[in-house]
């Protein structure tokens, strides 16, 4: 509500937040802080909605109303942060070993389950469960370092 300033809004992010959450419920043995991961997930929604709403406003705003921002709206502000948090995580992914990367590109980006990724790749479950783990370590210490606690 906050972000949104609106309920209607807010219940928007919170229904897509829940659906991402469903549909990504078999991730949920691997997830080390259940309340990391759904506020990420939140956070994420909430940016892809606040950007989606910008783009629609932005077009419909007056050309003198663009680019002022006002007064305590915080949302700007926040909506970079979540930008900034994502370029990090992008960021860090790109420095983990090419397999580590594979592997972890492979759960979240193309959504493949544990199994899945082992069979296409010709190794154990367990090893693509604990390079996850690596991973997934590597990119909150990367995040803890640049002053962003995960």
């Amino acid at each position: 509500m906050k972000l949104t300033r609106s309920a209607t809004d807010t219940e928007e992010v919170v229904q897509e937040t829940f659906m991402r959450l469903w549909m990504g419920r078999d991730k949920l043995a691997e997830v080390r802080s259940l309340h990391a991961w759904i506020y990420t997930i939140a956070a994420n929604e909430c940016y892809k909605f606040l950007k989606k709403r910008s783009s629609r406003e932005q077009g419909l705003a007056p050309i003198e109303k663009l680019g002022e921002a006002d007064e305590g709206d915080d949302t700007v502000m926040e909506g970079l942060d979540l930008k900034e948090v994502h370029r990090l995580i992008v960021e860090a992914v790109s420095r983990l070993p090419a397999q580590r990367r594979r592997i972890y590109q492979m759960s979240r980006d193309e959504g493949m389950k544990i199994a899945e990724i082992g069979e296409r790749l010709g190794i154990s479950p367990n090893t693509v469960k604990n390079t996850l783990v690596m991973s997934l370590g590597f990119i909150r210490k990367y995040l803890a370092e640049r002053g962003y606690e995960v």
